[in-house]
């Protein structure tokens, strides 16, 4: 639903956005050799990890909501609120992906960022908030669910982070045995 889509990007983009520019970020980036003027910007290893982050959280949303209609037995209007909270924690756990190469997954620039944790922990509370509230739950579209269905959205969320770390894991494999 188009309100549902504006708070999705209002809380999904701008805290976090904040939060990773006040990171350090990398610091060997400035040990790095430039990039040569006629190369691209982005280059096809980088266009795969996009397409694979799309990917990623496209289906996982698209495996929630069928688990929650197939499995669940769920309404129209539930498997809605199933996609709108997997795509919006989808979206903040997908921060954690955004480590430089060769970094680790724990200890890495975005982990120890104290302002990307105050940005999640600001944004779950507005999700939250938003179920919590009868009025914001009729404004969006939303209804209360059971913990089972919030433990489901939770969990699927959570697949794209796993899936690009373990691409990271394998990139970092490959790059050795090359």
């Amino acid at each position: 639903m188009p309100l549902q889509i504006l708070f999705l990007n209002m809380v999904t983009d701008i805290f976090p956005a904040l939060a990773l520019g006040l990171g350090t970020g990398d610091k060997t980036v400035m040990s790095r050799p430039p990039r040569a003027p006629g190369k691209n910007i982005i280059t096809n290893k980088k266009w795969l990890a996009i397409a694979l982050h799309s990917a990623s959280i496209t289906s996982t949303v698209v495996i929630a909501v069928v688990y929650c209609k197939v499995a669940l037995h769920s309404d129209d209007q539930t498997c809605n609120n199933i996609a709108f909270i997997t795509l919006t924690l989808a979206q903040l756990f997908h921060v954690f992906n955004m480590s430089s190469e060769g970094s680790g997954f724990i200890n890495n620039e975005i982990t120890r960022n104290k302002w990307i944790w105050i940005a999640i922990l600001i944004c779950s509370g507005l999700l939250l908030l938003v179920f919590a509230l009868p009025g914001l739950r009729l404004v969006l579209g939303l209804s209360q669910l059971s913990f089972k269905l919030w433990l489901s959205a939770t969990t699927a969320s959570l697949l794209p982070l796993v899936i690009f770390q373990g691409y990271k894991a394998f990139q970092k494999i490959y790059s050795r045995e090359s």
